[in-house]
């Protein structure tokens, strides 16, 4: 589990520390104060996956594919939003910090002063184009490097990648796909882990009676049988509520001892259903040992938490995301403070 954060230079942190983190962490704040920002450098410290990059474009809708050339640029452009204030001079630093699991990711300019990039059978000599190094460390371990560059207008990655933990990403976004649902569920099932999703999903939505891997379309998707229709149903077309938490549940499932970032978890639940989502949701990151980082902008979704956090104050904290100016700070409540603010009706988002 990770207990604490600290950021330099990445995004819209110039520098920010941040303690005192639980199990089930939930991030609130006005737009543009740091959220999602801070769900990408929790990310990114978990891996050697310089591409994740590229999935925060798509959640960001800044658009993809990308077309590379082989010109500092174009590469550059891939990387210069990372850097705060688009200063590439400053090395990014992402450190998390946890008992047994702290690491840390640098990425930086490198120093090399020239490049030879390859089209076909030539190769372009270009100056002063030095490439972007992203640099892993976990305790004792050998350190991680990772060079991206670009070739044949593709980019590969020179070194890694490497997985230090598992750990997944959500968010209205950046949607699992059938076949990624599918794919998680049909795992989870070999290894005879995937009941205690179907029996939750269940007592959620008790009209479904089994949940199975079809073909639809040629592509594997987890299929419903409902009550009272005669033909099983994708569980995309039932509801994008039950398409969800049976998404969060499986990732929560799959990633036993790893981290699970919800971006916007309230989105495609309907404000009844909050209060059981929560429940089912705590029930099993406990039973995982998942650490969750959840945003929300929902005094509804924060108000159905209740009941849980009052049960539960140890395992939840309050991330409270602020801007002044360039400035940005997180100001974190332990869980009973989180509980009193929320039973005494403070405004909170």
């Amino acid at each position: 589990m990770i207990e604490s954060v600290k950021i330099q230079n990445f995004r819209c942190f110039s520098e920010l520390e941040v303690h005192g983190l639980r199990a089930i962490n939930i991030i609130v704040g006005e737009n543009a104060s740091g959220k999602s920002a801070f769900l990408e450098s929790v990310y990114l410290s978990s891996g050697a996956f310089p591409q994740a990059v590229f999935q925060f474009r798509v959640a960001r809708q800044l658009g993809y594919p990308l077309e590379l050339r082989p010109d500092s640029a174009s590469y550059w452009g891939l990387w210069e939003d990372l850097f705060h204030g688009y200063d590439l001079s400053k090395p990014i630093s992402i450190e998390a910090v946890g008992p047994g699991a702290s690491r840390t990711l640098r990425i930086s300019r490198s120093l090399e002063s020239s490049q030879t990039i390859s089209i076909g059978a030539q190769q372009i000599p270009l100056q002063a184009f030095a490439p972007v190094i992203f640099d892993w460390t976990r305790g004792d371990s050998e350190p991680v490097h990772v060079t991206p560059r670009i070739k044949d207008k593709a980019l590969i990655l020179e070194g890694g990648p490497h997985e230090y933990f598992p750990i997944s990403f959500s968010g209205p976004h950046i949607p699992d796909t059938p076949q990624d649902n599918a794919i998680r569920f049909s795992e989870l099932s070999k290894d005879g882990k995937i009941q205690p999703v179907i029996d939750a999903l269940r007592e959620e939505f008790p009209f479904l009676r089994t949940l199975s891997i079809e073909i639809n379309s040629g592509a594997p998707t987890v299929f419903a049988e409902v009550q009272g229709q005669s033909h099983k149903l994708p569980v995309g077309l039932i509801s994008d509520g039950v398409n969800k938490l049976l998404s969060l549940l499986i990732i929560i499932r799959s990633n036993p001892n790893g981290i699970v970032l919800i971006d916007q978890i309230e989105d495609g639940f309907y404000f009844k259903k909050m209060l059981s989502t929560w429940k089912v949701i705590h029930k099993f990151a406990k039973e995982n040992g998942t650490q969750i980082f959840a945003t929300t902008h929902s005094q509804e979704c924060l108000t159905a938490l209740l009941p849980v956090l009052e049960a539960n104050e140890q395992d939840f904290a309050l991330l409270r995301a602020s801007r002044s100016d360039d400035s940005i700070r997180f100001s974190v409540s332990n869980g009973r403070r989180f509980a009193s603010a929320l039973s005494e009706e403070f405004e909170l988002r």
